[in-house]
């Protein structure tokens, strides 16, 4: 029987938001009711109230004790994920539900930056705790025995290849502009045509969602992957996975956890410095059937490994052993009881 649950989660970049893709993704998997708290959509929703004693700018946003009982009520699920955006359940509302066996799981996709301000706060609650960083998970929680990685992904019902869109670009960037950013990017465009879509790249440039952004990805020849964090560290972003989604081919720094997911020279190109980086990009420009082979052996992985449904998939079987467990502690086997 499947699994019956509750998502909660809010969704900043539209249509190709990551928290959206997940949901609808795990509703092919179990029963699901999906509660947007609408964070970002200007509109108080009444899910949640802020908590600026920790930081001014990342608030931690408690969810509404008895709204949340009442939709548990209503639905009777046997777990309740929160989805990143600063967003936990209260400690009262994990203890009455853990009392009523349905197990919480907590997310965070923005670690190691928003750890001191969210992580560090609420996820030794939580019966699972999931964060996207490798390096949180050996330097920041260390200490939590519950927390869990949880890589990011792609949806191929979004990100895919589109044949009939023109390669204009030799390379292309989406995201952000940031400092470190803008210099390796006015340095590629005195050599390549670079198309760059995010906020502050100046011009025209402006975010793309939904298909804008499966068109984006897929005008370039390359698809460059920055691998810092706003703070400083060296992290898998999420492109990674819908680039190669879109069978693009993908160049990104070279770092030690790209391993994890794809193989330096078989499925993504590595560089260490800017001379490195437009020396790759001249090479493989050359090498169209050398640089296709690279972007379909991405493609394949990432369609047989880094789906959000093969994630999913890792977290159900998670919260099912754990609920069988929690059922062995309450109901001891027959051969460990007296009498």
């Amino acid at each position: 029987m499947d699994l019956r649950g509750i998502h909660f989660g809010s969704y900043w970049m539209g249509k190709n938001d990551i928290v959206s893709l997940m949901s609808h993704d795990l509703a092919d998997l179990c029963e699901l009711r999906i509660v947007d708290t609408d964070i970002y959509g200007g509109q108080r929703s009444g899910w949640f109230q802020d908590d600026f004693r920790y930081s001014r700018r990342n608030p931690v946003r408690w969810l509404d004790h008895e709204r949340a009982l009442s939709l548990v009520s209503e639905y009777k699920p046997e777990f309740v994920i929160v989805n990143s955006g600063g967003m936990s359940l209260h400690q009262q509302t994990i203890h009455y539900l853990r009392e009523k066996n349905i197990l919480c799981i907590g997310i965070s996709l923005s670690d190691p930056d928003v750890f001191p301000y969210h992580g560090r706060i609420y996820s030794h609650l939580y019966d699972i705790y999931y964060t996207n960083s490798v390096f949180s998970i050996k330097s920041q929680y260390s200490k939590h025995a519950n927390v869990k990685l949880l890589p990011f992904a792609a949806s191929p019902r979004l990100h895919r290849p589109l044949p009939g869109i023109e390669k204009v670009f030799d390379i292309v960037v989406v995201g952000h502009a940031r400092a470190d950013r803008i210099k390796i990017v006015d340095h590629l465009m005195k050599h390549f045509s670079v198309g760059v879509f995010g906020n502050g790249w100046g011009g025209t440039t402006a975010p793309v969602h939904g298909e804008e952004h499966v068109r984006a990805i897929n005008s370039g020849r390359m698809y460059l992957s920055f691998s810092k964090t706003g703070a400083g560290y060296f992290n898998i972003k999420v492109g990674l996975f819908e680039a190669a989604a879109c069978k693009t081919f993908l160049i990104s720094e070279y770092f030690g956890e790209m391993e994890r997911y794809y193989k330096y020279g078989l499925e993504v190109v590595g560089y260490r410095q800017v001379t490195n980086l437009v020396r790759a990009i001249d090479y493989y420009l050359e090498k169209q059937s050398l640089r296709d082979w690279i972007a379909q052996n991405a493609y394949d992985r990432c369609l047989r490994e880094h789906t959000w449904h093969s994630r999913w998939k890792a977290v159900l079987s998670d919260i099912t052993n754990s609920r069988l467990n929690r059922t062995d502690q309450v109901f001891p086997a027959a051969h460990n009881r007296r009498g």
